[in-house]
């Protein structure tokens, strides 16, 4: 996230210089990005793991902090973890790979290495770890503002968020059922955990490569669903896109009249020449929320390093939340990174390498011929898209050009992603990826589609066929059972 924050509020006079400092951010970023010598490295891949701790029951267990410390005992030279916003939550952050080669398949293993040793560790305090888009066991005792993690940073963007909206944040989804609540805090937000997904990218590349995550990150939501039900409520299959940006949303009505932004939003445009227009939209759309200074302006130059920090960027950054967000790296030669925020956690390691792999395969494929696609598709098309693969996944109607008739039409997305495989395969080879590891990452997808069958679409059978339970006691049977194969580290349609 940047720099440290250690307090929860901030004066007035704090917001003009870090502004300006923002701006000169944005001055030396296009300086480095835009210079031949930068970001010329093997291309890597990355991930965050969020993870829910649970009770014997599956009930949420608010012990981040002890398994964590426990591991730092245990791992102190090799303790890649971190807590998340809710006492229930911790995170993984993996070492990155390279792309090319076995990388996937290394950064698969490292993942399930570290969630085997945290796992060993919730066991020992009498809980466990699981891994969904949102713990379906959830009630609203379990999001009170005395189940965050005791951190300012958390403090003071619950805060801020709830001062610049000026009233209760309104938690209203419609899905299969309803959900109408409202919170005076943040913590519904950590109710959403997710797989998040990092590919570097060649600078020169940048905008065709995340224009076409962009295009293509409803199709990839569609099936990688995993997060039905919220507050003992079935709503969207990906009920993670409603209530992050809601549980968050710190627009005020009063000053909608100017159609304000979302902190939480797909975007706002098909991006036309490089990664610092990301930035620089951030920085002129959002206010800033954490006025922290570093003792050194970004123009100053610094013996032996080649490329600036830029940490004040990269803690405004950290405090928008588009799906798909812009990284800039300093060391190691320089890197731009796109961070892909949609994918939910779970429900095995397998299945979110394979969510993973097709993001990066259907990227990598349709780069160099994404321009025409988006000639023919307005952007607020692709933003209608992600919404509704969000509620209907697999069966969601897209918006998608056809090729038949050279026109848009609606697909359903299943169909759409189904005719798309062997465009992700070839992207994935074009990458370097080892032909054994893209059968094993699309297989995976392939059956998936085969069957009809995503992480929310299991959660839903199972509930209905828990008939004559309470719906708490269903829910609870529910991830009992999801729990057990997820323990098998079986792909979720061979459940």
């Amino acid at each position: 996230m940047g720099l440290a924050v250690d307090r929860v509020e901030y004066t007035p006079e704090e917001f003009p210089p870090y502004s300006d400092r923002l701006y000169e951010c944005l001055d030396a970023l296009a300086t480095a990005i835009r210079d031949p010598a930068f970001g010329r490295g093997a291309r890597k891949i990355g991930a965050e793991l969020e993870l829910c701790i649970v009770d014997a029951a599956g009930q949420p267990l608010p012990e981040n902090r002890a398994i964590l410390d426990q591991a730092a005992r245990l791992y102190p030279t090799d303790n890649p973890y971190t807590v998340e916003l809710n006492r229930h939550n911790l995170e993984i952050n993996a070492e990155p790979q390279l792309a090319a080669d076995m990388g996937f398949w290394q950064l698969e293993q490292q993942l399930s290495q570290h969630w085997q040793r945290l796992e060993a560790i919730a066991e020992s305090q009498g809980g466990g770890l699981v891994a969904i888009g949102i713990l379906p066991t959830l009630t609203e005792a379990n999001l009170l503002e005395s189940g965050m993690t005791a951190m300012a940073r958390y403090q003071a963007l619950s805060h801020a968020l709830r001062a610049w909206r000026g009233e209760d944040f309104r938690l209203c989804i419609e899905g299969s059922e309803r959900l109408d609540t409202q919170c005076s805090h943040v913590a519904p937000e950590g109710a959403n955990t997710s797989f998040q997904f990092h590919l570097m990218v060649a600078p020169e590349a940048f905008a065709d490569t995340f224009n076409a995550v962009q295009l293509t990150t409803p199709l990839v939501l569609a099936v990688a669903a995993n997060s039905p039900c919220f507050l003992e409520r079935l709503l969207w299959d990906e009920t993670r896109i409603a209530l992050f940006k809601q549980s968050i949303d710190c627009r005020n009505p009063a000053r909608r009249a100017w159609h304000e932004p979302a902190r939480v939003a797909f975007g706002h445009g098909w991006v036309r020449t490089d990664a610092w227009e990301l930035f620089a939209e951030a920085v002129a759309l959002y206010p800033p929320l954490f006025p922290v200074l570093s003792p050194r302006s970004p123009l100053d130059p610094v013996a032996g390093q080649q490329w600036p920090a830029l940490p004040e960027l990269a803690l405004h950054m950290g405090t928008t939340w588009h799906w798909n967000r812009p990284v800039y790296e300093a060391g190691d030669g320089g890197s731009v990174r796109i961070e892909m925020r949609a994918l939910p956690a779970g429900p095995s390691v397998l299945d979110m390498m394979a969510n993973a792999a097709l993001a990066t395969g259907l990227a990598e494929g349709l780069k160099t011929r994404v321009a025409p696609l988006l000639a023919s598709l307005p952007f607020r098309f692709a933003e209608q898209n992600l919404y509704r693969a969000a509620r209907q996944g697999l069966d969601a109607e897209l918006i998608w050009p056809d090729p038949a008739s050279h026109r848009l039409g609606c697909r359903r997305a299943g169909d759409i992603l189904t005719s798309l495989l062997p465009l992700a395969e070839q992207g994935l080879l074009n990458l370097g990826m080892e032909a054994s590891l893209v059968q094993r990452y699309l297989s995976v997808i392939s059956e998936r589609l085969e069957r009809n069958i995503t992480g929310a679409r299991w959660q839903r059978q199972q509930l209905t066929d828990c008939g004559g339970q309470s719906r708490r006691q269903a829910l609870a049977a529910m991830l009992s059972r999801y729990r057990q194969h997820q323990a098998t580290g079986a792909p979720v349609h061979a459940w």
